[in-house]
């Protein structure tokens, strides 16, 4: 996903739910209870996003998020707060802020509450965004594709899955030309673990050995895969259930 999320927080309990959370949801995710190592490593961070715990910040967060908007790119600011003035809240507004989430901390809510900030744009043009979880500590998968056409079958290693689709990649770029973008494939198999689902996809784009897929079906298993899915949401935000659009 190459997006780097920085959360500053003297609360441990912050820090790991933002560390585990995000880390299964793709992003770079770097923690610190001490500000001045966002001030002081920046440009080795170079972060997407900033979560500032401000309560023992005083003044200290405000220079922060004015020097974050004199960045190159746009750095999405949430501040989590015990209580803010609407006097603070205007001021957070003037500098950049894009949320304030009010202690206590509760990852169950907060967690997702965050990243339905940091996708607010796709929501505000109509778009519902279905959460992609990452293999890596968690779960691990892959993609095995039989294409008619050839009579060959190839294996993807799993980067990514959502309620309705997967990033797929292989370390050979040239693996399996014929599949392009719109070219649809009846008989593959996703497995999840120890779990397989046999799947119709359409390829939606591809770069070279990464491709992104489309669901069209799950041809067997569909409750079961669903429940997996619900798993991830449950480790990332503590609630399941999560709709929108991959």
């Amino acid at each position: 996903m190459d997006q780097n999320l920085v959360v500053i927080s003297k609360s441990e309990e912050i820090r790991t739910s933002f560390l585990e959370s995000y880390s299964l949801l793709g992003y770079e995710v770097s923690v610190s209870e001490d500000i001045l190592e966002l001030i002081r490593d920046l440009n080795i961070l170079e972060p997407d996003y900033v979560i500032m715990d401000i309560d023992e910040l005083a003044r200290m967060w405000k220079i922060v998020a004015a020097g974050l908007r004199l960045a190159q790119k746009k750095i999405t600011i949430i501040l989590i707060a015990s209580a803010v003035t609407l006097e603070e809240a205007n001021e957070a507004l003037i500098l950049g802020v894009s949320g304030i989430i009010i202690k206590p901390f509760l990852p169950g809510f907060h967690l997702k509450r965050v990243y339905d900030i940091i996708h607010r744009k796709l929501r505000a043009d109509g778009k519902r965004v279905y959460p992609r979880f990452y293999t890596g500590t968690i779960f691990e998968g892959a993609l095995t594709v039989s294409v008619e056409a050839t009579s060959k079958v190839h294996t993807f290693e799993l980067v990514n899955v959502s309620e309705i689709g997967a990033a797929i990649r292989s370390t050979n770029p040239e693996i399996a030309p014929e599949l392009q973008p719109d070219v649809a494939i009846e008989d593959a198999l996703l497995r999840l673990d120890n779990e397989e689902f046999p799947v119709a996809i359409e390829v939606i784009f591809r770069k070279q050995g990464l491709l992104g897929v489309h669901f069209k079906r799950i041809r067997r298993g569909q409750s079961n895969f669903h429940r997996f899915i619900q798993r991830l949401s449950l480790k990332a935000f503590g609630i399941s259930g999560i709709k929108g659009k991959w």
